[in-house]
């Protein structure tokens, strides 16, 4: 069974690269569109009177997450479906999109709402750390057996529903952790040089005096980042199709 899940790691992490090349020549107007969204979202939210409210900064993230959705759903589709989308649509009337949207601000807030709660109900600094690092474990685990649940969304999967996905990912939570702990680490190496690289050339007010990120530093980190978000919707793609058998309408096995 360790092999076996080697293998399929193995493999859906090589073919990550190679969807990349994919979306690049067959999604290139949607992922230039997608781009400059996350590129001019990062610039604009480095201005102080975004960055340095803590709520406008987060909703301002929700927001390019949100700009972000006609792409998502493209990927899904062409990696999973084979079907090229045409232009960059949000579909709003269509029941996929809302669900699409439901999910995605709802998935943010799991991943959010744990880190600022505890400090707005619990009266000990002690006990609201402790209880921020509690439900920020819990709210992961959920994010990571919901993995599959945004493609199974964007291409109309017949068991789209939250116990269909928690029964088809049951068993590998620690596999989806590593595909995608796997594809962040090259990206962490890429900013630790490109840090470095700033340091040795005399660079290294890269973050500037008032501690603000400059315009470049902004427009470098959200290429960064767009790169990053793109490699784990084709992760999230992958493990769709390789562990989704229930919400894909596949037999359930014996016993369950």
């Amino acid at each position: 069974m360790a092999i076996v899940s080697s293998t399929l790691l193995s493999t859906i992490l090589r073919t990550v690269w190679e969807d990349l090349g994919e979306l690049s020549v067959r999604l290139r107007s949607q992922s230039i569109i997608g781009l400059s969204v996350v590129v001019v979202f990062e610039m604009i939210g480095s201005v102080p009177a975004i960055s340095g409210d803590r709520l406008l900064s987060e909703a301002f993230g929700l927001m390019s997450t949100i700009a972000l959705l006609p792409f998502e759903i493209a990927i899904y589709r062409l990696l999973i479906l084979d079907e090229a989308a045409a232009g960059y649509r949000f579909e709003i009337s269509t029941v996929r999109f809302q669900r699409m949207l439901g999910w995605t601000v709802a998935l943010w807030a799991l991943a959010n709402i744990p880190i600022y709660l505890p400090d707005a109900v619990v009266p000990s600094e002690g006990a609201a750390t402790v209880s921020s690092i509690a439900l920020i474990i819990i709210g992961v685990a959920v994010m990571v057996r919901l993995s599959i649940l945004l493609p199974a969304i964007a291409v109309d999967a017949p068991g789209a529903s939250v116990a269909t996905i928690l029964a088809d990912t049951r068993g590998h939570t620690w596999f989806i952790v590593k595909a995608y702990l796997a594809i962040v680490a090259p990206f962490v190496l890429i900013v630790l040089s490109a840090a470095l690289l700033a340091w040795l050339a005399g660079a290294s007010d890269i973050l500037g005096r008032s501690g603000r990120v400059n315009p470049a530093a902004s427009a470098f980190f959200g290429a960064l980042g767009f790169l990053v978000v793109t490699a784990f919707m084709i992760v999230s793609a992958r493990l769709f199709m390789s562990l989704g058998n229930r919400v894909k309408g596949g037999a359930q096995s014996p016993g369950e």
